[in-house]
């Protein structure tokens, strides 16, 4: 008997060491990784199943990628997701930076970027595998795209 309470105690005490999948409907913006359940890398098919039919779709000039916009995400693929822009407060890093807040905070919270480009009503904030586009006239962020490797720097200073 005390070898069945002991196995019994053995396999409850294991069990709860497992744990499930991680849940990737959490909103979080992972650098170089995912936004969500939208992960950079998962196949076309894989992102149309799972995110249903885009709102819009763009062809991306001199290459044979489409930028698929759903609810509050773009999305760049070819075969394979390579890009993932936020666009909606919904989605926030693990820092806690989303759409919407103040470029002093983001700044703040990420130190100093791999580079800086001013653009006429934007200024990107790039930091390699995400970067903050922040509006000019408001200072606050309007968007959070992440790559693998973001190429913004690509001839910046």
């Amino acid at each position: 008997m005390a070898r069945r309470v002991f196995s019994a105690g053995i396999f409850l005490a294991l069990g709860a060491c497992a744990s499930g999948p991680p849940d990737l409907k959490d909103n979080q913006i992972v650098p170089g990784q995912r936004v969500s359940n939208v992960e950079l890398g998962m196949s076309l098919s894989s992102l149309l199943s799972l995110q249903g039919k885009p709102r819009r779709t763009i062809p991306i000039a001199h290459t044979n990628a489409t930028s698929y916009t759903f609810d509050g995400l773009t999305v760049a693929a070819d075969d394979k997701v390579y890009w993932i822009i936020a666009h909606d407060p919904r989605f926030f890093t693990d820092r806690g930076v989303s759409m919407g807040s103040e470029q002093i905070f983001a700044r703040g919270t990420y130190g100093k970027p791999k580079c800086v480009v001013t653009r006429a009503s934007v200024t990107v904030y790039d930091y390699g595998d995400i970067y903050f586009e922040v509006d000019n006239a408001t200072g606050k962020v309007g968007q959070i795209g992440i790559q693998r490797s973001t190429q913004t720097c690509d001839g910046a200073s």
